[in-house]
């Protein structure tokens, strides 16, 4: 006897998806403390798998030592600045604190540069004195405001790296499980992405994370080259504060704004200390980090992947206007994923352009 089949109704489809988005939905929600951290784990290997590749092979195929290695390399990439920058700024702000609880007109500089300038020096720098002892008590009502939210801000600020410690632990912890079954994860992502899509899903994958590793090549590795060339060159110039001002330069250059902002500063303050020997060095630093990006970054992300350079920078940029620091892996992944599956089903079509006599 033949089974009959009953062709499945559409509220049973519908209740049916309902479930599933609700599983899906729920699953995500479960997860959401952990999402962050999990996603940057996964940026994060993505992008150093090429170099636990390597270290694997170099050491014989074993997995426990390359992977003992590759963890001790992200706890000294992202921990240790970490607590170094918590360490700094807190002990910027008990300066601060204590500076604004004994501050009175002899804690404000007299200026005597100003009387160096010609012309006009002699007189902007009485201007100044006459300022401090006839409006000192204006001037500290107009300056103590600021200087207290100033405070307020670095408190906020330090008190959010006991957060960040806490999802740098957890990221790590996440990268342990990725280097772990990092090919496993992988297989069931292209599987699953070829379920949906066909080879062209696959394909998605493989751009995806073939853009990943453009990006870090090209934008986190100028950007860890840059600040470590600019914080040498700050470093044997005697720039006081040279290891936060390196870290502040690595977060500039990530965000393609450049050494200079940094740099420049500091070269001026050589010269008005009078280091001219370290001035014109500086100077000459400055312009070789600056330039350091145009060179570097085109040749690593063509390196990485063959993707347009202008549509990977772009979601660079965009990527981190939208979502932050994360965004400057999810950006160009998203532009580069989209750009070329829209360029392929485009090219599927059988196009023929019309001619002139016919389109008139």
């Amino acid at each position: 006897m033949d089974t009959i089949k009953h062709p499945r109704d559409l509220p049973q489809t519908l209740f049916s998806i309902i479930i599933i988005v609700t599983l899906l939905c729920c699953a995500i929600w479960i997860l959401h403390p952990f999402l962050l951290s999990v996603v940057w784990a996964g940026l994060i290997v993505i992008a150093t798998w090429p170099l636990y590749t390597s270290v694997k092979r170099k050491l014989g195929g074993g997995t426990k030592l390359p992977i003992a290695l590759m963890m001790l390399f992200l706890s000294a990439t992202f921990l240790v600045p970490i607590v170094y920058s918590a360490g700094t700024l807190s002990t910027l702000l008990g300066r601060l604190l204590q500076w604004l609880m004994h501050v009175d007109k002899s804690h404000l500089p007299t200026l005597d540069f100003l009387a160096r300038i010609p012309v006009v020096g002699e007189h902007l720098h009485s201007k100044w004195l006459a300022l401090l002892h006839e409006n000192a008590a204006t001037f500290f009502a107009t300056l103590k405001p600021w200087i207290t939210k100033l405070v307020m801000m670095l408190a906020q600020g330090l008190s959010q790296f006991g957060a960040l410690v806490a999802n740098g632990l957890m990221m790590l912890l996440a990268c342990l499980v990725f280097y772990l079954y990092g090919l496993t994860i992988a297989r069931g992502l292209r599987q699953f992405a070829f379920r949906i899509a066909g080879e062209r899903g696959d394909y998605a994958v493989l751009l995806a994370g073939k853009t990943v590793q453009a990006v870090a090549m090209g934008v986190v590795l100028t950007a860890v080259i840059q600040s470590a060339f600019a914080g040498l060159g700050m470093a044997i110039c005697q720039i006081p504060s040279s290891g936060l001002l390196t870290g502040i330069i690595f977060v500039l250059c990530l965000m393609q704004l450049g050494p200079v902002i940094i740099m420049l500063p500091a070269l001026i303050w050589l010269f008005y200390q009078g280091e001219h020997w370290n001035g014109v060095l500086l100077l000459i630093w400055t312009v070789v980090a600056g330039s350091l990006d145009n060179i570097l970054k085109p040749i690593l992300i063509k390196r990485g992947a063959d993707t347009s350079l202008l549509l990977i920078m772009t979601g660079v940029i965009g990527g981190m206007l939208t979502w932050g620091m994360i965004g400057l892996m999810i950006g160009p992944v998203l532009l580069a994923v989209s750009w070329t599956l829209l360029s392929a089903w485009v090219s599927e079509a059988n196009y023929q352009p019309l001619s002139a006599t016919k389109e008139l």
